[in-house]
């Protein structure tokens, strides 16, 4: 079972699109009672009279954008789309395929109403009788009465016919209307809630038969995540220097809700607020109790206004004087370039797992531990599917979906701009890592989970556009996480399987004195001795993957031992009898002494242990003598007798050293051209690597 979200419109009625969430093993007929129960004041017919029109002429959906009214009020417009028969199921290829994956902004369904209103029920009767003529008459009127009513019924009820908002008048617009469940939401944001009620971690409560922007489907609980208040507070700095920002974050964390939350602060102040989101192709002017939607050109003055807030949820903003926020998904379209001139850019961190599981307690305790559990370690920290969904089976299945439909290609295009348009990749398979300032390092994988699937994946069937990645992705900070946890992945492959590599030992020398940075400060400093280039060779060793401290201790000799946690002490991997193995992109890399400590401790304490810094061929003659740190990094002075004993070497895992396996694999000759442009240098452009 799915459920899908679909939007709807009326023929011949603009402003009518709404949506109904329905599941897919339901009929049309269920749908029409739907669209009916949504709609009490636009369909006042019979559920079973409603005439439904699969959106879709010539293989292309209706797009929801600013002609929509326009179409669905010119004559013909149903030709060539198909008549929903009420047996159908809305599982039905030829309607929604399998409602996984909706087109967006497009109209799905449209909705012909019966060409006449109902009138009441009545006996039957005749032509020319007194009495039935009186009662046709009475029919008439009461027909009248209804479509003027209905009509009515969608004006704004207003003493006046202007608009005054810090001393600027406008009309009263025909596009413009009021709602009294909009009026209650905005009621309660200003008089409700004190600063206690807005801490990090606490949820906001909307009293009862309250919703979220007086529309029940978006429910009435707001979790304020530990992010929110800080970066709430980022921003009103910022507009110290700036008119406008961008708040970028992978679809599925909450940015919706962090714009719910601004409204929430805004109103508390008082300010003068004009909300536009994707969704509702709609504006909501708040301003001291007076609270108007309108069209998406409505409010156009009152936006050119320096004291009003801007608040843009999903969509492209436009250009205005006002203080605006727009929070959306990574899609180029909508931000790219809004951004470029005089505009802040931040960005918003997926959950934490502390936030997960606060929020499963506070508001999905139906959710059990070990689901909620095992969604995160999948998907990481989006909480849409780690939550919301984590007991749709449906749902789920996306993430197995997504994850078979990776290759480099995509991941390395996804990766580059993280744009929307390629959904199935960007958020689910690569997540933003944000700084504690909410700027951002790059891109990070959604989980290990994931990583070791699309390593495998790669390793398996394309192994030389791998190391083509690897090769080419060197000295592009924005892909150091990934190429760093790619370079693991990849040494994890290679090292037990034994072979030759290029090793130099480091060491450090005697101390000596330098002159500080500032007058009369000394420091003692040791000379860096590098021995020379040697080469090692590795027997083929037995690979286990361990989590139990028991399972090293009890290992044989020449056992490649790799620990299951990614957190795991100071080392990415061990072999008996004393080789410790730290795998790094980076030239410095300090190794916590306590965990070092630890870890030759379970290798029974060996008498000449050895630690290699294993590294790619691009860093090997740069690397140095890397430093021991506290628990709190600080550098330490005094090694413990453990770590004293404990030789440094630098390890070259060279790409050259997959190429036998690679032609092998491919059953190439080794002369032959693909092999070749894998084995030398492989251009940055050819991998899609160009840096934004």
């Amino acid at each position: 079972m799915v459920q899908v979200a679909l939007l709807c419109a009326i023929v011949g009625l603009p402003r009518s699109t709404f949506v109904v969430d329905i599941d897919t093993d339901r009929s049309v007929a269920h749908l029409k009672k739907d669209i009916k129960d949504e709609n009490t004041v636009d369909v006042l017919c019979d559920a079973r009279e409603l005439r439904l029109f699969l959106a879709k002429k010539d293989g292309a959906w209706l797009r929801d954008d600013g002609d929509l009214d326009r179409l669905i009020q010119t004559q013909g417009i149903l030709d060539g789309m198909e008549e929903m028969r009420a047996s159908w199921r809305l599982r039905k290829p030829s309607l929604f395929g399998t409602g996984l994956f909706l087109e967006e902004d497009v109209v799905h369904v449209l909705v012909m109403l019966p060409p006449t209103m109902p009138g009441p029920q009545s006996e039957p009767t005749t032509v020319g009788n007194a009495h039935s003529a009186s009662q046709l008459v009475l029919s008439m009127f009461d027909k009248v009465s209804r479509l003027l009513w209905e009509i009515f019924s969608r004006l704004p009820i207003l003493q006046r016919d202007t608009i005054t908002v810090g001393g600027l008048t406008i009309p009263f617009a025909p596009t413009m209307w009021k709602d009294s469940s909009l009026d209650k939401f905005w009621k309660v944001f200003r008089e409700c809630y004190s600063d206690a009620d807005l801490a990090a971690g606490a949820v906001i409560a909307l009293p009862e038969e309250t919703f979220i922007l007086g529309n029940d489907l978006l429910g009435s609980h707001i979790y304020i995540r530990h992010c929110y208040p800080q970066l709430w507070n980022t921003c009103l700095d910022t507009f110290e220097c700036t008119r406008h920002l961008v708040i970028l974050g992978s679809p599925g964390i909450g940015e919706t809700y962090f714009c719910y939350l601004i409204l929430l602060y805004l109103a508390r102040d008082g300010k003068t607020v004009v909300y536009e989101t994707g969704q509702r192709k709609m504006r909501i002017l708040f301003s001291g109790e007076l609270v108007i939607q309108g069209s998406r050109s409505d409010f156009d003055k009152i936006l050119d206004l320096c004291e009003t807030f801007y608040i843009v949820d999903g969509m492209k903003p436009q250009d205005y004087k006002a203080e605006t926020i727009l929070v959306t998904s990574p899609r180029h379209e909508i931000w790219f370039e809004f951004h470029k001139f005089d505009c802040g850019r931040f960005y918003m961190p997926v959950w934490t797992e502390e936030e997960i599981f606060q929020c499963r307690e506070l508001m999905y305790s139906d959710r059990p531990v070990n689901d909620v559990k095992e969604c995160f370690r999948k998907w990481g920290g989006i909480a849409r599917y780690v939550l919301r969904y984590a007991m749709d089976q449906d749902q789920q299945k996306l993430f197995d979906e997504t994850i078979a439909k990776v290759d480099l290609k995509a991941l390395i295009k996804s990766h580059g701009k993280l744009s929307g348009d390629d959904k199935l990749i960007s958020h689910r398979i690569l997540h933003y890592r944000v700084n504690d300032d909410f700027t951002e390092q790059g891109y990070t994988f959604a989980s290990d989970y994931v990583l070791d699937i699309i390593y495998q994946q790669l390793y398996e069937h394309n192994r030389a556009k791998l190391v083509a990645f690897l090769d080419a992705s060197r000295g592009f900070d924005l892909y150091a996480v990934i190429r760093g946890r790619v370079f693991e992945r990849y040494v994890h492959s290679v090292l037990p399987q034994g072979g030759n590599f290029r090793v130099r030992r480091l060491t450090v020398g005697p101390k000596h004195i330098t002159a500080g940075v500032n007058e009369g400060e000394r420091k003692v400093k040791r000379a860096v001795v590098d021995e020379d280039t040697k080469t090692v060779h590795l027997p083929k060793l037995k690979n286990v993957v361990f989590e139990r401290d028991e399972q090293v201790t009890s290992a044989d000799l020449a056992t490649y031992l790799r620990p299951k946690a990614s957190n795991f002490e100071s080392v990415d991997a061990m072999a008996t009898p004393n080789i410790l193995f730290q795998v790094t992109c980076a030239r410095v890399h300090p190794c916590k002494r306590k965990g070092l400590c630890r870890v030759l401790d379970l290798l029974g304490k060996p008498a000449e242990p050895r630690l290699y810094f294993v590294v790619p061929p691009d860093i090997f003659d740069d690397f140095r003598y890397q430093a021991y740190q506290h628990n709190e990094r600080k550098k330490q002075k005094d090694e413990d007798n453990i770590v004293e004993k404990l030789e440094q070497f630098v390890m070259e895992v060279s790409y050259a050293h997959e190429i036998p396996r690679i032609k092998e694999a491919e059953g190439e000759d080794p002369m032959k051209k693909k092999v070749k442009k894998v084995q030398d240098n492989v251009t940055r452009e050819k991998c899609g690597l160009v840096s934004e």
